[in-house]
């Protein structure tokens, strides 16, 4: 319950420091724009603030340069305000990037950090759907790699078997990598800050990869909830796994407040919350590994869940260079580092999880298992962290 209550706390000042923007005085309507080569769109630009003196001129500069598009898109011509509060402007594309458009005006202050829209030019429609497609896979694969467990807890009305140091540390993790998503994918002040170290970037996070994050945490706050009602014998959370949940917790907790002092940028606080999610995702599996190897066996560890997960770590990595490729943006497979680190590190110990249950474990009996295995690493309540040294 501690650990909740820090989340709260954390949740709650990291909400303040995202919130933190610029009264906005001109809007785009559509604020943001995905449109493809040769496609034109039209855009409305709305002053938001009723108090200006008319007329009003407002020019526009790209990614911090006037008159100059770099071929991404169509030069905009400057549109004049004489008495309406909106006018409609037109985007062609190009070339395939991203491109963020600031409007610029003599006569009221305009802020970059919310008067802006972001255009995303792709290269391929069909690729775009593919994409798509490739991103929905992957999240079916891995959502659906969670519930073989909850169905055999609830089977069993057990949970004996599942260590308690994994799913708390897959709840830490998961926990961490939907707050990265959320803030990124819904905050402008975040991409914002995003796209000034990017560019031509495009926005590494989909709608799919929020709704996987956030089901993950469901999945294993559904498993929680399974433990404190099923019969879960002598198991804990080992003090190694509370002494590794606690630092990061610390660590966030302490980032999130200098980030209040604006001493760290929302940016950088998010990738903190990202690194610690990439963290725990290299720890978790080294464990089940060992013990695998130690038993000569495989017994208890689902390979469905493994080639689910496998397929799901596969299909993520390919959507990261179809989106480079469409939008020649090939930094932005290392402007999400959990997303490519979770896609490598997934597959890399899913195919020693298959090699270790196809081919070198594949004959050992249940007996041959019990004999190579001590005593002590028979009882299926042992911590999988332990805490000897």
């Amino acid at each position: 319950m501690h650990l909740v209550c820090i989340f709260r706390i954390l949740y709650v000042l990291l909400l303040i420091t995202l919130t933190k923007q610029d009264e906005s005085v001109v809007s785009f309507k559509p604020s943001s724009l995905s449109i493809f080569i040769g496609q034109r769109q039209p855009v409305t630009v709305h002053l938001v603030k009723s108090n200006v003196t008319f007329p009003i001129t407002i020019a526009f500069q790209y990614d911090d340069k006037l008159n100059d598009t770099q071929g991404y898109i169509d030069l905009i011509p400057d549109i004049t305000f004489t008495n309406a509060t909106s006018q409609e402007i037109a985007i062609t594309g190009r070339h395939e990037g991203h491109l963020i458009v600031i409007p610029q005006s003599s006569q009221v202050n305009l802020s970059s950090t919310v008067d802006f829209i972001l255009i995303d030019i792709a290269r391929s429609r069909v690729t775009d759907v593919f994409i798509q497609i490739v991103g929905w896979i992957y999240f079916i694969a891995w959502s659906i790699s969670f519930y073989p467990q909850i169905i055999l807890n609830f089977q069993r009305r057990s949970v004996i078997g599942l260590n308690f140091d994994f799913l708390a540390l897959n709840i830490l993790g998961h926990s961490c990598y939907s707050v990265f998503n959320l803030y990124m994918y819904l905050s402008s002040n975040v991409q914002q800050q995003y796209y000034a170290k990017h560019p031509h970037g495009v926005l590494p996070v989909l709608l799919n990869d929020v709704i996987f994050s956030c089901h993950a945490v469901f999945a294993c706050v559904v498993t929680v909830i399974q433990c404190l009602f099923f019969d879960r014998g002598n198991q804990r959370v080992s003090y190694v796994a509370r002494i590794i949940g606690g630092v990061c917790i610390v660590f966030l907790l302490i980032s999130t407040i200098v980030s209040t002092s604006k001493h760290l940028s929302t940016l950088d606080l998010l990738y903190f919350f990202s690194y610690v999610k990439l963290f725990i995702t290299i720890i978790k599996y080294c464990p089940q590994a060992w013990m695998n190897f130690k038993r000569k066996s495989t017994e208890g560890w689902s390979i469905g869940n493994i080639l689910l997960d496998f397929t799901g770590g596969l299909f993520s990595l390919l959507q990261m260079f179809l989106l480079a490729s469409n939008y020649n943006d090939w930094s932005s497979i290392f402007g999400s580092p959990t997303k490519l680190g979770l896609g490598l590190f997934s597959i890399l110990f899913d195919i020693l999880f298959i090699v270790q249950h196809y081919i070198l474990y594949r004959t050992h009996t249940t007996t041959t298992k019990a004999i190579n295995l001590p005593n002590e690493e028979l009882d299926e309540n042992s911590p999988i962290l332990s805490t000897k040294s």
